[in-house]
């Protein structure tokens, strides 16, 4: 097909665009764009968390980068965030650990109920090579790679009911919201509830409108969200303590310039340090703020624990022995164990 004529005005534009691209300062133009995309609200901990790591990066490198931060899922969602970041419309994420699943289906291990109780043992499990081994190749290959573990905490049962569940029994009929990785959901499943998966985004209108009535996550989340005001009780299972793989598009990560690299793994390491030394205490503070607030707050003793522990077994076969093989659990038991 034969290319049309350029029309005067046309040409016209695309001359003074040029003449004005060549009038912006070369320091400018030499920019690294790093773009941060946070899938949940700027007052969680996760947000908080981001938000220093974007003043640190601009204090290390200054006029080198142009850093972007898109709260509450505005770029992208946890359903949409691990593609964008493969691709390269971020370059930084931090979902969950079970939204990896999709890319890669062993890190469901992490995330085994009552096997990882704390963050010391998140830790450790995470830097241990026999755990690390069977999902850290996975997400290379798929464009991922974990720069860091930035700590969430404890996920508990909150509702609508008027009388607290103590027991799994107590769950059944349950509508709960959980995010779609299948280790949250069959967890929730052999609890006996009915799961209904979303994406947190979507989840306080969904409660409002009773299209859920239970939602499960940590504390600070609970409060960021305000969901806490739209529930009567939560029961403190503490069935998996929540953390969130850091995670960089590989290809962009080793292609940056190596002072820049520096930088931004300077301001990675004090953003992560941050998020461990403050997340007890916001978390805690977070559970003031609710029982103020009149919501109950049920702790389950460890014999009322036991049936909750014998309801997921199941899942520690599935997601466990069947999915990463007796050795990588044996690791996550020793690691669970150690640190009770």
């Amino acid at each position: 097909m034969p290319m049309k004529p350029v029309r005067k005005t046309a040409l016209l534009g695309a001359v003074a665009g040029a003449i004005a691209l060549l009038s912006v300062p070369m320091a400018a133009l030499a920019k690294t764009k790093v773009i941060l995309s946070n899938d949940t609200q700027a007052l969680s901990l996760k947000g908080k968390t981001f938000e220093l790591f974007k003043k640190e990066i601009e204090k290390r490198l200054g006029d080198k980068v142009a850093v972007e931060l898109h709260q509450s899922g505005a770029l992208f969602d946890q359903k949409t965030q691990i593609q964008g970041l493969q691709l390269g419309g971020a370059h930084f994420i931090s979902p969950t650990v079970g939204i990896y699943s999709s890319i890669s289906p062993k890190v469901n291990a992490l995330l085994l109920p009552f096997m990882l109780p704390n963050a010391q043992a998140v830790d450790a499990a995470v830097n241990d090579p026999v755990v690390r081994a069977s999902f850290l190749p996975e997400l290379e290959k798929k464009n991922v790679l974990p720069v860091a573990v930035w700590v969430n905490g404890p996920r508990n049962i909150g509702y609508k009911r008027e009388k607290p569940i103590l027991t799994p029994e107590g769950m059944k009929g349950l509508k709960i919201r959980v995010q779609s990785a299948p280790i949250y959901v069959d967890t929730m499943k052999a609890f006996g509830a009915n799961v209904i998966a979303m994406s947190w985004s979507e989840t306080p209108t969904a409660l409002q409108q009773g299209v859920i009535d239970a939602v499960e996550p940590t504390p600070n989340a609970w409060v960021a969200s305000k969901i806490y005001e739209l529930v009567n009780n939560i029961t403190v299972t503490d069935y998996c303590f929540d953390f969130y793989i850091v995670g960089s598009n590989k290809q962009w990560w080793e292609g940056l310039p190596a002072d820049v690299r520096k930088g931004i793994q300077e301001a990675l390491d004090a953003a992560t340090h941050w998020n461990w030394e403050n997340a007890k205490k916001i978390n805690q503070e977070s559970n003031a703020q609710i029982k103020a607030a009149g919501v109950g707050i049920y702790e389950l003793t460890e014999a009322q624990k036991k049936p909750w522990i014998k309801a997921v077994q199941p899942i520690w076969k599935r997601f466990g022995d069947d999915l990463v093989g007796a050795k990588v659990v044996a690791r996550l038991k020793e690691i669970g164990e150690k640190y009770k």
